[in-house]
């Protein structure tokens, strides 16, 4: 008896081992402003979650309490995504602090073509913020769609090139900012990753927006990843600036 508990303990073992063996490596979203191009598999589910505060030295600090994406794969190689914020604003201001929820963002993300050798990844994500969903303080007037092409490169073992061009409305004007966005990516390790981007809101009417980001995540296990970033505002050094963590955790 104890020799046949034995074997199917040993049995029970490999299986799980082999299971782990099977699962993806967790690819996340976050940290960055921009958006990669891997596609979530068939069926998985994944949370991507972060805490973050936003210092401006011309308006009401604000801290994101929660910012959180789920990511779903509906297709081999499309998946739909959900998102939205929590925020505590005027944080150090004389108004009283106020809690938000921001627009609940819908999306669809397609992988376009897999690349090789010099020829990139591309994939498309198409985002939509109603005005129905959300405190009504931080709802738009209209519909808010964006659409981003997304594109990678893999120069090496452990280097790549992404950048993202892309259209986003704000719901209150018909003209759309401009997004313009390039990013390194360096793996230290097998675990340690690090990256630096440059992205730019070009504003139709307004002040346009030229920010950079630079941080590392740590891929904990298959399943899960965290991370650390910060931005800067190039326009006003010392001015404006974000920090922000969170984890990425691919739930099954």
């Amino acid at each position: 008896m104890r020799k046949e508990f034995i074997i199917i303990a040993l049995l029970l073992s490999y299986g799980i081992c082999q299971a782990q063996d099977e699962l993806p490596v967790i690819s996340a979203d976050r940290p960055g402003a921009l958006t990669g191009t891997d596609i979530m598999p068939r069926f998985k589910l994944q949370w991507e979650t972060g805490m973050g505060v936003e210092l401006d030295s011309d308006a009401p600090h604000t801290i994101t309490l929660n910012s959180s994406l789920l990511r779903f794969g509906l297709f081999e190689r499309a998946e739909v995504r959900l998102g939205t914020d929590f925020l505590l604003s005027d944080i150090g201001k004389t108004m009283e602090p106020s809690f938000d929820m921001a627009p609940i963002s819908i999306g669809l993300k397609t992988m376009l073509h897999e690349g090789s050798g010099i020829i990139p990844s591309i994939a498309f994500l198409a985002e939509m913020k109603t005005p129905h969903f959300g405190m009504k303080v931080l709802l738009p007037a209209h519909l808010t769609p964006s659409f981003h092409l997304l594109f990678d490169h893999t120069l090496n073992d452990r280097l790549s090139l992404g950048y993202n061009i892309g259209a986003e409305w704000d719901g209150e004007t018909t003209t759309p900012i401009t997004l313009l966005g390039l990013g390194l990516y360096y793996d230290i390790s097998d675990n340690i990753g690090s990256f630096v981007e440059a992205y730019n809101y070009l504003h139709p009417k307004s002040d346009n927006q030229y920010l950079t980001e630079f941080g590392f995540t740590w891929l904990v296990s298959r399943r899960v990843q965290l991370d650390i970033a910060a931005d800067f505002d190039l326009q006003r050094v010392g001015k404006y600036c974000i920090f922000s963590f969170g984890m990425a955790w691919l739930i099954n």
